[in-house]
């Protein structure tokens, strides 16, 4: 695999709210020439879950200002897929105490709000 996408992430983010030092809220919409999208799957396009754990840590390195490295997966699900051109809000919520990040994915179309999936992981820095 070319190195290039491993860490490939979302440019067209429209809105980053740091709700409070610990919380934050980003919403853009999944563009639809992701290389993940390619071969996952050729009939109908998915966004891979490790992409969003990728994501949420990435953010959260971003808005917390830390270098968080992952432990461990704690807690995950996969409600709804996430497809091209899917406007997205991610929320993330960071407890300090446990080391823990909670993460929350939820598709805003106009079906109305939709979890697509949420979690918690342990992280360290």
């Amino acid at each position: 695999m070319n190195k290039k996408y491993v860490n490939e992430i979302i440019t067209n983010v429209s809105e980053i709210d740091h709700l409070t030092k610990t919380e934050a809220s980003i919403e853009f919409t999944v563009p639809d020439d992701l290389f993940w999208f390619k071969g996952h799957f050729p009939s109908q396009p998915l966004l891979p879950g490790v992409v969003q754990l990728n994501w949420a840590i990435y953010y959260a390195n971003k808005i917390f200002g830390r270098k968080f490295n992952l432990i461990s997966i704690d807690l995950v699900k996969f409600q709804c897929p996430v497809l091209p051109n899917d406007p997205i809000i991610l929320n993330l919520v960071w407890h300090k105490q446990s080391n823990k990040l909670e993460f929350k994915y939820t598709i805003t179309n106009n079906d109305g709000h939709k979890v697509a999936s949420s979690g918690k992981l342990t992280l360290c820095q």
